[in-house]
């Protein structure tokens, strides 16, 4: 079954793969993947466990245009369970995060990469 909201997203989300560390606030939960898509408000990640709505991240984002990641506190927008298409694999859930306290200087780095990405 496929997500069928509205989408209410506030700016460009492209496809982009880069390294995201994301921390459950507040626990020793934290998850090493890959971003799926980005915009300058959040991002899309794939996790192997779904985490409530609402709930506070920490977010690092290792960007490839400079070697410091962004650094922002998050919070879990949505979280949606994979179709199983194997039983051998294990459950996947793709979730989006909204940025908190992300830096102008942060945003702008991101902003920069989503123009470029968007002229190709």
């Amino acid at each position: 079954m496929s997500w069928r909201g509205i989408d209410t997203r506030r700016g460009i989300r492209v496809a982009f793969e880069c390294v995201v560390i994301v921390k459950k606030k507040e626990t020793s939960v934290v998850f090493r993947t890959q971003t799926e898509n980005i915009s300058i408000g959040g991002v899309c990640v794939i996790l192997d466990k779904g985490l409530l709505k609402n709930t506070p991240v920490e977010i690092e984002l290792f960007l490839p245009d400079y070697p410091v990641p962004i650094t922002c506190g998050g919070k879990v927008a949505w979280s949606i369970r994979r179709n199983e298409y194997t039983k051998r694999k294990p459950m996947h859930f793709d979730t989006g995060l909204e940025f908190i306290d992300i830096t102008q200087e942060d945003k702008s780095r991101l902003r920069r990469i989503i123009e470029e990405l968007v002229q190709y």
